[in-house]
């Protein structure tokens, strides 16, 4: 009898020394995936940078033939600058009245939005845009209340590029409302 009760034990052991090893194994396996995916989390992650973009919602402008730059001055408290190059690709001569910078969204963006943020309203050295003809503008960002906009370097900046303009040919001497363009710009502010 005693003979019997030990064979047991031992197949109950073996048992118990069987499942032990699976859950080691496993174990020790998930644990190995969970130490790499923290160390690509923890090294892959802060070196994917938003999208750099610039993309006018409506045909006639560009502002992506040239890489724009954002750019955070940590001389000058962190002040967010967006440098582009705005293309007329209209068939026709411009006028520009000014371009601004801001991290409002685009359907916030309109005529009233110059008046209001006119310290920060950048007018071109040559407003006259011939048609197909590019002009390089630094222009500093204001957010939705007209605040100028302070990122630390390597943030991520959304916001939009306006431009109001008027068509050379339009008649002189007549008060013609200002046309406006916009474009959403995105990228990660570079240190300046």
């Amino acid at each position: 009898m005693d003979f019997e009760k030990l064979m047991k034990g031992a197949k109950g052991r073996k048992k118990g020394q069987a499942v032990m090893e699976y859950l080691i194994t496993y174990g020790l396996a998930l644990f190995v995936i969970l130490i790499v995916l923290a160390i690509l989390v923890a090294v892959v992650l802060p070196q994917l940078k938003a999208p750099e973009s610039c993309q006018f919602t409506q045909p006639g402008f560009s502002c992506s033939t040239k890489q724009h730059v954002i750019v955070s001055n940590s001389n000058n408290g962190n002040v967010v600058t967006a440098i582009i190059q705005l293309d007329n690709q209209q068939s026709q001569d411009i006028n520009v009245r000014g371009v601004l910078c801001t991290s409002d969204v685009p359907g916030n963006v309109n005529a009233n939005t110059f008046s209001t943020d006119m310290a920060y309203v950048i007018t071109p050295t040559t407003p006259n845009m011939n048609a197909g003809a590019s002009a390089g503008m630094t222009l500093p960002c204001v957010d939705a209340n007209g605040n100028v906009v302070i990122l630390n370097p390597g943030s991520t900046f959304k916001g939009t590029i306006a431009v109001e303009y008027n068509y050379a040919n339009e008649p002189t001497g007549q008060t013609i409302p200002a046309r406006v363009a916009v474009a959403t710009i995105s990228g990660t502010a570079q240190a300046g």
